[in-house]
């Protein structure tokens, strides 16, 4: 029999300062230590799971976004077990499931109402981390990265490339959004708009074009949602749900006119990307049904014919900076159709929300999305991680003592 559990682990006192932490550190850390994301979202994932398995109330994500998870797995599992076209990415499956696994039930809604949180001082403590990797990013931006120098111990002369900061940026914009929308279900409106614009104002100072749109799209998203919600949700699924079917295609054609009508691109990261894009695209159309497993794209050779034309690529890359065209090389079409599933379902979980939550669960979406189809890999923990985070954040504005209107 199971005695007593303390009463910190069952009204949630426990679980609310381990969720305050994690979110006060959040931002910042994205700033200093990219990778350290990967290590708080996972460490929040693991904690609030253990205290919510102990008293036996842990929230089943639903078969909606679980089954699409599940079987994306099962089909990268099979590839790599039944025809391994890329053995070497066997070592990744693991890292990929259990990522999956932890991070999917964090994210997936519920968690903040199980563990019982204390919902004004995780709030709180949001407000706060925002604030803090705000001010953080500005000195880190503005400064010379003085702060990554000094911990780092790099000399004031060595050039510190301000990409660095790219996923740390998408990563406050996230939590920022969030943050507003906390700031403006408590009536403190004028304090939501100062909060998204001074961190709209200091991503400005990166340079990924990147996260220079991420709060834009996010506000353009948010207005739209407020006068038409449903809309916009349906919208963004299409839309998406399109350029995921026909990224192959799509991206070879787009090539092809760059080539064939030598158009001039001065902005040598996009160049890049429209180059990896086309290799990709390739390697999908080569084997469309079930893909080549997962981390191909690292690893499958580059045909010579693309690689003399291109004037960026000269190497395989981790991903494509694009997740319809790695699901494409990776799985396939199966393996699409089961990422348009999962974008489905998680529009329906929106959808499911009090009406004054959607516009911001909604941009949150959106934001969520854009890095992942033009910059981040699919697969990249510190994506996964911020992702997470950011939706079970989202749980905060759930709350009686914040006006739904």
């Amino acid at each position: 029999m199971r005695g007593p559990l303390p009463a910190a682990v069952t009204d949630g006192r426990a679980a609310s300062w381990i969720a305050a932490v994690i979110l006060l550190a959040f931002p910042t850390v994205g700033m200093l230590a990219k990778h350290g994301m990967s290590t708080l979202g996972i460490t929040l994932a693991v904690l609030l799971g253990a205290l919510l398995l102990l008293d036996r109330r842990l929230p089943w994500p639903g078969w909606a976004l679980v089954a699409p998870v599940a079987a994306l797995l099962a089909v990268q599992a099979l590839d790599l077990l039944v025809a391994p076209s890329c053995p070497p990415c066997a070592d990744r499956w693991p890292q990929a499931a259990g990522a999956a696994v932890l991070l999917l039930p964090l994210a997936a809604g519920g968690t903040v109402a199980a563990a019982r949180l204390d919902r004004a001082l995780v709030r709180r403590a949001l407000v706060a981390g925002v604030l803090i990797g705000a001010l953080v990013a500005l000195v880190e931006l503005g400064l010379d990265a003085p702060i990554y120098r000094l911990l780092n111990g790099r000399d004031p002369g060595e050039a510190v490339s301000l990409s660095r900061y790219n996923r740390g940026i998408v990563a406050l914009v996230l939590l920022a959004l969030v943050a507003g929308g906390v700031l403006w279900g408590e009536g403190r409106r004028v304090w939501a708009v100062a909060l998204l614009a001074a961190v709209g104002a200091v991503s400005m100072l990166g340079i990924s074009l990147i996260a220079h749109l991420c709060l834009l799209l996010g506000l353009v998203t948010l207005v739209a949602g407020a006068v038409a919600e449903r809309l916009v949700r349906v919208a963004m699924v299409v839309v998406v749900a399109v350029q995921m079917l026909s990224a192959p295609w799509a991206a070879n054609a787009v090539y092809d006119w760059v080539i064939t009508d030598n158009v001039a691109i001065s902005d040598l990261a996009i160049r890049h990307r429209l180059e990896l894009w086309d290799h990709g695209g390739a390697l999908a159309r080569e084997r469309p049904w079930t893909g080549w497993g997962l981390d191909a794209f690292d690893h499958r050779p580059i045909d010579p014919e693309r690689l003399a034309k291109a004037q960026r690529m000269t190497k395989p890359e981790p991903h494509p900076h694009n997740a319809g065209l790695q699901l494409w090389v990776e799985t396939g079409v199966v393996g699409v159709l089961l990422g348009i599933a999962f974008l489905a379902a998680v529009a329906w979980q929106i959808g499911r929300l009090p009406r004054a939550l959607r516009p911001w669960a909604t941009a949150l979406l959106a934001v969520g999305l854009l890095p992942g189809l033009v910059s981040f890999g699919l697969w990249q923990t510190t994506y996964l991680a911020m992702a997470a985070v950011a939706a079970f954040a989202v749980g905060l504005l759930r709350d009686k003592d914040v006006r739904a209107e």
